[in-house]
């Protein structure tokens, strides 16, 4: 945040106002660092006596104010909703500046999908969902943001809608694969993490940070295609079912992704002996867990416990002492024990797999308190008080 900040008010001196008193006074605030002290200074400005020439400036500027870029406030939804209509307003006036615009678009949607999260935790899935689905709507090309609202309507079970934004994302091959961009803090040494490469080589270039760096997700492709085949079926329509995971192979074979997801397509099309193939070529190809760990933390992420169990267990099986892939695991068991629509009976089954994963990561890291805190909490559900109290007593 702090990356966003300098860049984006770094340039403020560029723009002119109409009120020229005020904007000496930003000026010094920008030039003493006082970045808030700026904000509120552009509040006390009258948007009537703004010029026609600066409106698209203005209103840049109030959608940062409106989101609060200096971080000391979350904005309520109102709020978010407001900076995102401020700053289509000053695109649509003709403010261009890719750089800021993206730096404040980017912490507008963050901000709005911080919010959606909060409202899946308060179980307002209808909520959470209108969000996302407005992001996805303010930007028709944006496949990523498409991709997090199909996610999110197959896991709150709005099917019809998942079905078609999957199918949509298949069908422009879409992949899901993000580069992240990296350079190290000069003066702090830690790396920091850019929202996109013309940020991370402005620093670069104004020598705020060295070391540039970047990394590709894997491809979802594979989680898109198991998610559309399972819908189609779902909708009793195996012939689209059997089509989509035809093309799949055909059109992305060379899929990582694809690849891995093929013993899960192939039984949910009930085609057991393909199915029985694709798991024994499976656990003869991939000898790297981390290509299953990186497949079990984006499940783990859209909230699919099943695949995220699948891929860490089958992580484990390749490399037992991984205390990270045993602690996900763990994580996964009791998200699944959880969920409203596991029962009773199937909750105290994961519990106790979670138990089990737990105390082998325990014995890997013995320090470890969110392992220790896990297992007191686990170990008093089932009233294991011995082992509770020789685990508080490592706190």
């Amino acid at each position: 945040m702090k990356i966003r900040l300098t860049i984006l008010f770094l340039a403020i001196v560029t723009i002119g106002f109409a009120q020229k008193r005020e904007f000496r006074k930003i000026e010094n605030a920008i030039t003493k660092g006082d970045i808030s002290n700026a904000i509120e200074i552009f509040n006390t400005i009258q948007k009537s006596e703004v010029e026609d020439q600066f409106k698209g400036q203005y209103n840049f500027y109030n959608a940062a104010a409106l989101i609060d870029v200096t971080g000391k406030t979350k904005p309520t939804l109102e709020k978010a909703y407001e900076a995102l209509d401020a700053l289509k307003m000053a695109e649509s006036l003709g403010y261009t500046n890719p750089v800021l615009m993206s730096q404040v678009k980017s912490y507008i949607i963050d901000s709005l999908l911080e919010i959606a999260n909060t409202k899946l935790k308060a179980k307002d899935n209808s909520g959470a969902l209108e969000i996302v689905n407005r992001l996805s709507d303010e930007a028709p090309n944006d496949l990523n943001m498409l991709y997090n609202a199909a996610n999110l309507a197959y896991q709150v079970g709005e099917f019809e809608q998942a079905e078609n934004q999957y199918a949509e994302l298949f069908a422009k091959g879409y992949t899901g694969q993000t580069v992240t961009y990296t350079a190290v803090n000069a003066q702090t040494k830690v790396e920091e993490v850019f929202p996109n490469i013309t940020l991370r080589d402005v620093s670069i270039k104004t020598g705020t940070h060295i070391s540039p760096a970047e990394s590709t997700s894997p491809s979802q492709l594979g989680r898109i295609v198991t998610n559309l085949v399972w819908l189609q079926k779902n909708n009793d329509d195996i012939d689209a079912a059997k089509a989509t995971f035809d093309k799949a192979l055909t059109k992305y074979g060379d899929d990582k992704s694809v690849n891995i997801s093929k013993a899960d397509n192939y039984l949910t099309l009930g085609m057991m002996k393909e199915y029985e193939e694709a798991n024994k070529a499976l656990s003869e190809e991939v000898k790297d867990p981390k290509v299953y760990d990186n497949l079990a933390l984006a499940a783990i992420n859209a909230k699919e416990y099943d695949q995220a169990i699948k891929y860490y267990e089958m992580s484990i099986s390749l490399k037992p002492d991984n205390f990270v892939s045993l602690s996900n695991l763990g994580v996964a068991y009791v998200q699944k024990g959880n969920l409203e629509s596991t029962s009773a009976a199937d909750q105290e089954i994961l519990y106790k797999k979670a138990i089990s994963v737990y105390e082998k990561a325990h014995k890997l890291d013995t320090s470890n308190k969110n392992v220790i805190n896990t297992l007191v909490s686990l170990y008093d559900v089932f009233s294991m008080d011995d082992k509770v109290t020789a685990m508080k007593a490592k706190l």
